[in-house]
């Protein structure tokens, strides 16, 4: 990608909101369901569509690079690169995080034989848990994401700097996959946690096409108003029915070394594309908007509220018809998730960020005092 600011560095689209907040809707649908153990009985019809619900996994880290990618001449134009970029990263990730992982290992102190020891809880808080063998997946639940993006955040700065535009970005799609096949099987013992599925090189073909698509987003953005639309709409259906046909089996055999997870980032990456040349209301709206914008928390939040539930789903699968006992779940889960997630996100997430901009601010203060050479030559005194 360019160094130079390919992008308004203020630009902010309404798209990737939105489609985050569909992604982060769309793991919710699916643990409703697969939380509980027995998981919860959906209707035939709706299965495949609720089943694969944690390939939403997958839109975000597609999302993840790309909003990465887009962002990234606000970084290069401060002066101070890096820690404008490592620090925005941090603030955003680390303090919901942080909050929902202590709260996790509170509540192990009060069992007579603690779940968790000093080692696993020191990786989880360090956030670098994704280098770890053992506690890869993380003590929150969906944790492991974090381990993974953490872990991509880490090497990103390489890839902007050093990956220039779009051929330079497909060949390193291309050796991303060669390399996570290899990781696949080919990895010493001590590092083959990296090639498995919540290892860093299984999801870098992920980010990597993410990184693609702005590349190609940059580019096809320019085309006139009417062929533009034409293009995004074409896309955006393209990567819906295609993604209907994977996830129902509909697909013609394909082989081997391309599987369902790669095939569905794939897809998403068509709808991505496709709406952000051809936005719609359908899609792009206030209500998936404003998911979008607690998506974070509602990833995080919803197992804390969908794992005390269970109660109340096994009253609600003995008092409706099965064909819509699942859905009064989902809509019972929703219900108190999204506002739970508010909060967070209120009350945690934003103040976060608040603090990263202020470190940030504190942190270019601070070198702009030191280049001065007055105050310079005072503190060589």
């Amino acid at each position: 990608m360019s160094t130079a600011p390919a992008t308004d560095p203020q630009q902010r689209l309404p798209q990737l909101d939105a489609l985050r907040g569909i992604a982060a809707l769309y793991v919710v649908i699916y643990h409703v369901m697969a939380m509980p153990d027995p998981d919860l009985s959906v209707p035939a019809w709706a299965l495949p569509i609720v089943g694969m619900g944690g390939s939403g996994v997958v839109l975000f880290f597609v999302m993840s690079a790309f909003s990465l990618c887009l962002t990234w001449p606000r970084h290069a134009a401060s002066g101070l690169p890096l820690r404008s970029f490592y620090l925005s990263r941090l603030a955003r990730i680390a303090p919901l995080m942080l909050a929902l992982l202590s709260v996790m290992v509170f509540k192990d102190q009060f069992r007579a034989v603690p779940l968790r020891g000093y080692d696993e809880v020191a990786w989880n808080y360090s956030l670098l848990f994704g280098l770890s063998p053992q506690w890869q997946q993380g003590i929150v639940m969906g944790s492991w994401t974090i381990g993974v993006e953490m872990l991509f955040y880490a090497i990103f700065p390489l890839i902007a700097l050093y990956v220039r535009g779009l051929w330079a970005q497909l060949a390193l799609l291309v050796l991303s996959y060669l390399l996570a096949l290899w990781a696949k099987t080919g990895l010493p013992a001590g590092w083959a946690h990296f090639g498995g599925h919540v290892g860093l090189l299984r999801q870098l073909p992920v980010f990597a096409l993410g990184c693609v698509l702005f590349e190609l987003w940059r580019r096809l953005r320019e085309l006139p108003q009417r062929r533009k639309h034409i293009v995004g709409i074409s896309l955006l259906l393209l990567g819906v029915l295609a993604q209907g046909a994977l996830f129902y089996g509909r697909l013609p055999p394909i082989p081997g070394i391309v599987d369902s997870w790669y095939l569905s980032a794939l897809f998403y990456g068509l709808m991505l594309l496709g709406l952000l040349l051809a936005s719609n209301r359908v899609l792009v709206n206030r209500a998936t908007c404003f998911l979008g914008t607690i998506s974070y928390s509602l990833y995080l939040v919803h197992p804390f509220v969908v794992s005390r539930s269970y109660g109340v789903f096994a009253k609600l699968y003995a008092a409706l018809p099965e064909g819509t006992a699942y859905f009064a779940c989902l809509g019972l889960s929703l219900a108190l998730v999204i506002p739970a997630s508010w909060l967070t996100y209120r009350f945690i997430e934003k103040p976060g960020i608040r603090l990263g901009h202020r470190l940030f601010a504190w942190a270019r203060a601070r070198r702009g005092s030191f280049a001065d050479p007055d105050q310079a030559r005072g503190l060589a005194s």
